[in-house]
Formats: C-alpha cells, sequence, structure tokens
C-alpha cells in the first residue's frame, strides 16, 4: 500500500520516529547502546516486513496480467 501525499508520509514519519524514540530511550535504560538497538531494529524491519513486501511483490509480478483465480490454486 502506497501513499504518494507527502503530509501523509511526513505525519507517517513523524509518528514513526516518536516511537523509535521511545524505544531507544527504554533500551537505553535497560543497559543496551544506540548503535546494538538501531541495529536490531533494522534486522527485524528487513527480516520481518521489507523481505515479505519483496516476496510478495514478486510473486504478484510473476502472475500474468490476465490470470483469473478459481480458488483452487493452493
Amino acid at each position: 500500500m502506497e501513499n504518494n501525499h507527502s503530509s501523509d508520509i511526513g505525519d507517517l514519519h513523524e509518528i514513526i520516529d516518536q516511537k523509535i524514540t521511545a524505544i531507544m530511550r527504554e533500551m537505553e535504560n535497560a543497559g543496551y547502546n544506540a548503535r546494538e538497538t538501531a541495529l536490531a531494529i533494522v534486522d527485524l524491519v528487513n527480516a520481518g516486513w521489507l523481505d515479505r513486501d519483496n516476496a510478495l511483490r514478486e510473486a504478484r509480478n510473476a502472475m500474468p496480467d490476465n490470470f483469473i483465480s478459481d480458488g483452487n490454486e493452493g
């Protein structure tokens, strides 16, 4: 789901920045440094979200444009 509205993207970035800032502070209070916390976040985003999104995008692109599902593909 792509959002092309720059103001919405700015709002989204602001919300995510606030959430990440809170996580970073919490992890720092728990004794983790900023670098290891940031790297863990990147690893989780890549493995849990971006890799899955890329795989789904590739699967969609592999389907012919004129494909019609009969519900029995799986």
